[in-house]
């Protein structure tokens, strides 16, 4: 199945009775097992447009909507915070445990074993024991990925899951998702500011405009994911770069000297 974003809008209200147009006419159709991120400057809308698409929130106009032959029951989604919002009296089996505590899709006998394979999957065994306090911040990112992976989503929604680590840990984990997402293949919805990152995991950026957000362009990232360090790449991956970089810098120089009513 697939996610279709069909000319979606959202306000949100502003002061003295006003209404803050957030995000204007965007359509995007995130195909099955597709990686695509989502890059604009800050303030442009992209974790709104995550929110609606895990259906926190309600768009003001238009359809989100899951298509397919398959589509035979309510498509399951998972997010991914920047904050893993893990319960810190509970241990690392506890809380992946609650991914299925509160999705109630999957039967209590499967529990167990979706539990350890998922603490495999992200390289935590030995560690199913151990409290939040107790690991670093890429192990409890990974905690919070394997709670998300162990519903079996449909959708997977990931919101700057990395930004919060130093640049050394970073770069790791995005190794390490890139690993995990050739196993599981999920269709995913990845919101970074981190250009680098977006061209190094995506199969397409989608570029967002300033606020309100519009889809301003979308790159195809042809090469494949697991080449995409290699050196004979390096010139075409910075092309990329720059050209994501040459967008987000001008909307943002924009905004800045733009006169507000």
């Amino acid at each position: 199945m697939q996610l279709v974003i069909d000319h979606v809008s959202q306000t949100f209200p502003a002061g003295r009775g006003g209404v803050l147009s957030v995000l204007e006419d965007v359509s995007l159709t995130i195909r099955e097992k597709e990686f695509v991120a989502l890059v604009g400057p800050s303030g442009c809308g992209k974790s709104t447009l995550l929110n609606l698409c895990a259906g926190l929130l309600s768009p003001a106009a238009g359809e989100i909507r899951f298509e397919g032959e398959d589509l035979a029951a309510e498509p399951r989604v998972s997010i991914v915070f920047q904050e893993t919002g893990l319960m810190p009296w509970r241990n690392v089996y506890d809380n992946i445990a609650f991914g299925l505590e509160a999705g109630g899709a999957v039967p209590r006998s499967e529990w167990d074993g979706r539990i350890r394979r998922y603490i495999q999957l992200v390289g935590l065994s030995g560690f199913e024991k151990a409290y939040p306090h107790q690991l670093s911040g890429g192990m409890r990112q990974r905690v919070g990925i394997a709670r998300a992976l162990a519903v079996s989503p449909d959708l997977l929604l990931m919101d700057e899951p990395f930004s919060a680590l130093d640049a050394q840990t970073r770069l790791i984990m995005q190794e390490e998702l890139v690993a995990l997402w050739e196993k599981t293949k999920l269709t995913t919805l990845y919101v970074t500011h981190n250009i680098q990152e977006a061209v190094m995991l995506a199969d397409r950026v989608v570029l967002l405009s300033r606020r309100p957000g519009r889809v301003k362009d979308i790159l195809t990232i042809s090469i494949p994911r697991a080449e995409r360090e290699a050196p004979e790449h390096s010139e075409e991956i910075g092309r990329f770069v720059r050209r994501i970089w040459e967008h987000i810098s001008k909307d943002a120089k924009e905004a800045m000297t733009e006169v507000q009513p």
